[in-house]
């Protein structure tokens, strides 16, 4: 299950994703997921928005199920409703940034799982400018500016 800011469903299928749900064009989009799953609810969500954006992430996820907290786009603080959370037992973890260990740990991970990020487009380093313009509108995958 995924969410997406434009229109990257193929994309997402291609990599494994069974639905994509649009937050723009579904504003309701935990009640999206809900019906998508039989009412169930996805096992993990992945929460990179913060904010009371985490009400609408636990309602997604299914009794038991976990939720990742990465970032906060829209913000630090959140006013959380606890009845939801305990009555389905939901995990929340908050993502840091790791110790330069894990991240080694990581990497020898990826490598022997075969595991490749997406990149969605590699830039000169003479065109930073625009990989940076292009991050700023959103990008699917990676962006790389190469330096030579």
């Amino acid at each position: 299950m995924a969410l997406s800011r434009r229109p990257w469903c193929p994309l997402l299928k291609k990599l494994g994703a069974v639905a994509g749900v649009n937050y723009r064009t579904h504003p309701d989009w935990e009640e999206e997921i809900l019906k998508l799953t039989g009412r169930q609810g996805v096992d993990l969500t992945l929460d990179v928005t913060g904010g009371d954006g985490i009400n609408r992430s636990v309602l997604a996820t299914k009794a038991g199920g976990k939720i990742a907290q990465i970032g906060f786009l829209t913000g630090q603080k959140s006013e959380l409703n606890l009845m939801p959370v305990i009555f389905r037992q939901t995990t929340i973890r908050g993502i840091a940034v790791a110790p330069r260990s894990s991240f080694d740990r990581m990497n020898v991970f990826l490598n022997e799982h075969t595991i490749r990020p997406v990149i969605e487009h590699a830039y000169p380093f003479e065109q930073a400018r625009e990989a940076f313009e292009h991050l700023s509108r959103g990008a699917f995958g990676k962006l790389v500016i190469r330096v030579s």
